[in-house]
């Protein structure tokens, strides 16, 4: 059992002999265009065991403050995921991988399998010798499909659609499309074709603040990403890709020096030094910053090694940490010492004129309203040599690049789709359904654009409910869940069935590893069930086993992930 079961706060019962209970599912139907289609597919996996659902349609701001409360876990049996597309999930196996671990953050459904959580720890602490890791965590893949602890469905493909005629350079990013918050490749890719160098992006959605460290995510960090550099960042090839960092070497398990670029000023015109990095660092420690939890949290203690050149630092860490460059130092923030180190309480200030050292600097941001950025003349990205080579001569598009990008608001995605064709907006920063995009490039100068995912759409089983820790149950609702059919038919083809129960793709090389696809059969899925001791009513609802098979399921359900056949039992069919 994980940390979180006593906590949870729901019921769900199972008695002998009985009709197996409703299973309340949420899903937020704003998240995505098809996320309602998503939950009547799971729906219908599920009555085609004849399990019932209860289907609770949630706001995302809602199902997210549930899902970031990690001290208590998921509070419904079933939940629906759609995971943003962070830099580090296409870049690391532990923002997917590491869920499964019953004592670090994301493990909301409280699975915990001792020997899995062993090769977690092993692939985490895997240092130096990339493909020693990449076979620990193969090996993690296998077995997690194998005990079926989740429903991974498939990869979306990523739709977007933006304005080509006015402009070019847009850069079709895995997992962020061309368009939307989490890569800065396309703002400073772009390029007017017209008179206009002011780039406007719709939302639907605003921030809250302008404080990123100090905020929970969410949009924060998506709209303010410009404004500020990280030591490392991601390509649109899935790379990483030096930031406010040039270069690192890990001296040793713990401890990794970085050198720092040179010349970077920021946008107040003060030098960038390590001791920005330093000071950014032991406030975020010593203030508990959420946003940049990742980043600090294995770092001890941050030392300034020179001051020559860009400088170098060196970071002291509490343990062997594999994933230290390629997962918690992309996108890590770094803010000014001279601006921050007289604020008393850094987690309630909320600048009014933040400054970083990214590519674009903040001009006004209206609450609800607009974000207005400029360019920031000194960045290195400006530079075409520099650009060209880190976002690929397949996307490079040379030029001066925009002079002004506002993000405004605006209500919903058919409004952002008809303000975009009237010429009001130039692109919108979300995705749109595969019939929303072909509609909107019915449009001159709009055009529909696709990009591959990494980011999976997944089904959570809250391993506290007895009937997912049945580990027979979940390979038997792994055989009803039709994920062919969906991208077939609700996706028009535009994404990938995920064959086992991964969340890792394909484009993760070399950490990805294939898994025993589990064919789509319900009727097998029933004889499986029958087997273990279910039986169903006449008109096909599941019934709890009883007698010597309510025995069988009670001890399947203290193993929690093992089968009726690994465990020896009879067959009650």
């Amino acid at each position: 059992m994980s940390a979180n079961d006593e906590a949870v706060q729901f019921e769900y019962t199972a008695v002998e002999g009985q009709s197996v209970p409703s299973v309340t599912t949420h899903f937020a139907q704003s998240e995505t265009p098809w996320m309602r289609e998503f939950a009547l597919t799971v729906q219908d996996s599920f009555n085609s065991i004849g399990v019932p659902t209860n289907l609770v349609n949630v706001q995302p701001s809602t199902r997210y403050g549930e899902f970031w409360r990690a001290d208590i876990g998921h509070p419904a049996p079933v939940v629906m995921n759609l995971h943003g597309p962070d830099p580090q999930r296409g870049l690391d196996p532990n923002p997917f991988l590491m869920r499964a671990h019953p004592e670090t953050g994301g493990n909301y459904y409280n699975y915990k399998n001792d020997e899995i959580t062993e090769l977690l720890d092993e692939q985490a602490q895997t240092i130096g010798d990339q493909q020693a890791r990449a076979e620990i965590c193969h090996e993690i893949q296998r077995k997690l499909s194998e005990d079926a602890y989740i429903i991974a469905a498939n990869f979306p493909d990523v739709i977007n659609v933006a304005n080509t005629a006015n402009w070019e350079g847009y850069v079709p990013t895995p997992g962020n499309g061309t368009t939307r918050d989490s890569f800065i490749w396309t703002q400073v890719n772009l390029q007017p074709r017209g008179d206009s160098t002011t780039w406007v992006k719709g939302v639907t959605a605003g921030m809250q603040g302008t404080n990123l460290p100090w905020s929970t995510g969410g949009m924060e960090e998506k709209r303010l990403l410009n404004v500020y550099d990280g030591l490392y960042d991601a390509s649109p090839q899935l790379e990483i890709v030096p930031g406010l960092a040039t270069g690192h070497e890990v001296v040793d398990d713990t401890t990794v020096e970085m050198d720092l670029r040179e010349g970077v000023t920021w946008h107040d015109g003060e030098s960038f030094t390590p001791e920005d990095v330093k000071f950014s660092v032991e406030q975020y420690k010593q203030h508990t910053a959420p946003q940049q939890g990742p980043f600090y949290r294995t770092i001890e203690s941050v030392e300034v090694v020179s001051t020559s050149g860009g400088g170098r630092v060196r970071f002291n860490l509490t343990e062997p940490d594999a994933s230290f460059v390629t997962q918690r130092a992309v996108r890590s923030a770094i803010i000014p010492k001279h601006r921050w180190e007289d604020v008393d309480n850094p987690s309630e200030y909320n600048p009014d004129n933040p400054i970083g050292t990214g590519p674009f600097q903040f001009e006004n941001w209206s609450q609800g309203q607009e974000l207005r950025l400029s360019k920031h003349d000194d960045h290195w990205l400006w530079d075409e040599d520099t650009r060209r080579e880190l976002v690929g001569e397949e996307h490079f598009v040379p030029g001066d690049g925009i002079d002004e990008m506002v993000e405004v608001n605006v209500g919903n995605v058919s409004t952002l789709i008809g303000a975009m064709q009237s010429g009001d907006i130039d692109a919108i920063g979300m995705t749109v359904s595969n019939q929303q995009a072909n509609r909107a490039a019915q449009a001159d100068g709009v055009e529909k654009q696709t990009s591959r995912n990494y980011v999976p759409t997944d089904v959570h089983l809250n391993h506290i409910v007895p009937l997912f820790r049945d580990k027979t149950f979940r390979v038997a609702l792994s055989h009803a869940f039709d994920k062919q059919s969906f991208v077939d038919n609700v996706l028009s083809g535009q994404g990938q069935a995920i064959d086992g129960q991964n969340l890792l793709t394909p484009l993760m090389t070399p950490f990805y590893g294939e898994t025993e696809p589990y064919e789509y059969n319900p009727e097998q899925a029933k004889t499986m069930l029958e087997q273990a001791g279910y039986t169903f009513t006449s008109n096909d609802m599941l019934v709890w086993p009883e007698g010597d098979a309510w025995e069988a399921f009670d001890e399947r359900v203290e193993h929690g992930h093992a089968t009726r056949s690994e465990l020896d039992q009879p067959d009650f069919s």
